[in-house]
């Protein structure tokens, strides 16, 4: 079943990819031959040439010679602007886009400049643009590379921040261009629709429609965060009872026996008491306060506590700023502000923490990223790691990939991997590795999956002497310095997976010379794609650089192959005396990576059809889903 209705707006290509990429290759020819013949034309003409696309676009409908016109101009006047001309492949990139493909592009072959013809052709259609980005750093960013070539064309963009008031968001949205991330534009879109729900009289949006949108590292906004809520929230301030109730669950959930008194299901992350653990929490004396609840209340804040503390840990799943609990989006490893558990499981995080329980928060206006996003009409994307997911984009989005190769020959080698038995051993080995390369004079980017082995790794390389530097969540305000320094000799960075996205890292030419960067992955990710993504930091643009993977059986990782399976394999590996396994052994990590590949696309392809269901029966009763019934 497919529910999109940005398929049926949209006329799929016949061809098939192959083919499609030659028709386009054409295309790209004229656009270089156009855009050379306009070098020596003066900048006032240029201008007004640039000026008459207006013209051209109102009344074509995206018309090839139309497109070629645009792209030309955009890329002769970038030269004047930026020093910079498109390349043959970032015209073919901004060329799919164009006709709603996502661009598959490596790292380092120049998105942003490739966006910017795309996103030029859509605005001078006077509809609107927005151009989604992985955060409000690179939303600035690009606004500020795109503004001097936008203007030539008599075209406005604009930046929203979190911070940025009401009425100022409004002339933002009045730009032909806005750049955002998709928390800027998916609340902007729920208190559009609060508004218009709370007020008799006619009242003004924020936004002005939903026409074209153009994403950003396409694959982690569609894919990893598709069926991440935003929420706009109404604070409800816990009675007493309530408060009792947080507090003397965690005391009680301390007091219990795993296995005898409650199940653990580690795949939705929750906690079940068993007949014995019912029995023992009957029997138990309570405050009085608590004895005021339903028996349902009690049982259930039980079992979030019982989670609480085995599944929710923090420098992984949250970390404490200011006294808050911050939740840590598991595939990026960036904070996610504002953002909380629901149900009581959050009150037990901050108990659990040692903090006080905030209030508890219900929704006032709710929807998902993967339901907003479908209300573009024209939607395109770009990327370095899409080919993974290409059928979920298709059949979800109605967006095929187009691969573009390299402008330069990609240097990049990709080590064998390293399985150990344990973490000792990997981690041994690794400390060794890394000490061996950073003495070399090359830089090292080192890839964890949370902020506590970011930690700990960081602290056994200061303990051997060498100069480390952190990035993850905490400094999630330096990220962009931080990358921007790591390729300096002998410099180990070690990052969570938000190093693999945004910023460029730039080689000293005494790194290049030595090899270039080094990438290590101290663990598999849950999604192929993020491996990719921060593999691929290393060796853009022709520059050499290589990458290795650590692995050890006690990784996270094969908890999805079942414990059976895993002490299996252990009790196999305790032949190697050494602590080293075989290369081959590397098939169960692919495997369990594959799992959870599988199990990831099949829980949002549930949630699609839920949400299809729940828009049809509140749409039949005259009802709006995004308000008067959130999605759970």
């Amino acid at each position: 079943m497919n529910s999109n209705p940005h398929h049926q707006r949209r006329a799929k290509s016949i061809w098939p990819e192959w083919w499609q990429r030659r028709k386009w290759e054409l295309v790209v020819r004229r656009v270089m031959a156009i855009s050379n013949a306009l070098t020596d034309i003066p900048n006032d003409e240029l201008q007004q040439r640039a000026r008459h696309c207006h013209y051209l676009v109102q009344r074509s409908d995206f018309e090839e010679h139309v497109i070629v016109e645009v792209f030309a101009l955009v890329r002769e006047i970038a030269g004047r602007v930026h020093w910079l001309r498109h390349h043959p492949v970032q015209i073919l990139g901004a060329l799919a886009m164009s006709q709603g493909w996502i661009a598959e592009m490596r790292t380092g072959e120049g998105k942003t400049l490739t966006s910017l013809m795309t996103m030029t052709l859509f605005a001078l259609k006077g509809r609107g643009c927005h151009v989604f980005t992985a955060n409000e750093y690179l939303a600035e960013r690009d606004c500020d590379f795109a503004k001097p070539v936008l203007d030539w064309f008599g075209l406005t963009a604009a930046v929203l921040l979190p911070q940025t008031q009401s009425a100022k968001r409004t002339d933002c949205y009045r730009a032909d261009i806005t750049f955002g991330s998709e928390k800027d534009f998916g609340f902007d879109f729920l208190r559009d629709r609060l508004a218009t729900l709370s007020d008799s009289d006619p009242v003004e949006t924020i936004q002005r429609g939903h026409a074209y949108a153009i994403v950003d590292e396409a694959d982690c906004i569609l894919i990893d965060q598709a069926s991440t809520p935003l929420i706009i929230s109404s604070p409800q301030p816990p009675s007493a009872a309530d408060l009792e109730l947080f507090h003397w669950s965690e005391r009680f959930a301390g007091s219990l026996i795993g296995t005898n008194d409650y199940a653990l299901d580690p795949r939705q992350q929750s906690a079940r008491l068993t007949l014995r653990g019912c029995r023992k929490l009957r029997l138990s004396g309570k405050p009085d306060l608590v004895c005021q609840l339903s028996a349902e209340a009690i049982f259930s804040q039980v079992e979030r506590a019982i989670a609480a503390r085995h599944f929710f840990r923090e420098s992984q799943e949250y970390i404490v700023i200011d006294q808050r609990v911050e939740v840590i989006d598991h595939g990026t490893g960036r904070l996610l502000p504002g953002r909380k558990w629901r149900d009581g499981l959050q009150q037990a995080i901050e108990i659990q923490a040692g903090l006080q329980p905030s209030d508890s928060t219900g929704s006032a206006a709710r929807i998902t990223l993967q339901s907003y996003l479908q209300k573009y009409h024209f939607l395109c994307g770009m990327t370095g790691t899409a080919a993974e997911a290409r059928g979920e984009l298709q059949q979800i989005y109605g967006l095929p990939v187009m691969p573009i190769a390299c402008h330069q020959p990609c240097l990049h080698q990709q080590a064998t991997p390293r399985i150990f038995v344990t973490h000792s051993h990997k981690w041994s080995a690794l400390m060794t590795d890394l000490e061996q390369i950073a003495a070399s004079g090359r830089s090292v980017l080192v890839g964890t999956t949370s902020i506590l082995s970011s930690e700990r790794c960081a602290d056994h390389l200061r303990a051997r002497g060498l100069d480390v530097q952190i990035l993850h969540a905490k400094q999630h305000r330096e990220e962009s310095e931080i990358i921007r320094r790591a390729g300096q000799p002998g410099r180990i960075t070690v990052a969570t997976n938000m190093a693999g996205r945004g910023t460029d890292i730039q080689l000293h030419p005494d790194v290049r010379a030595a090899g270039g960067l080094h990438v290590v992955l101290t663990e598999m990710n849950r999604s192929a794609r993020i491996d990719r993504q921060l593999a691929g930091r290393a060796a853009r643009q022709g520059d050499p650089g290589s990458s290795q993977v650590f692995v050890s059986l006690d990784d996270e990782m094969l908890s999805i192959l079942g414990s059976r399976q895993v002490e299996r394999l252990q009790r196999r590996a305790q032949s190697f005396l050494n602590g080293e396994l075989s290369r081959h052994w590397i098939s169960w990590f692919q495997l369990a990576q594959r799992r959870f590949e599988r199990r990831g696309e099949h829980e949002r392809r549930q949630l699609l059809l839920h949400e299809h269901h729940q828009r049809e029966m509140l749409s039949s009763l005259g009802l709006d889903p995004t308000i008067e019934l959130p999605v759970d």
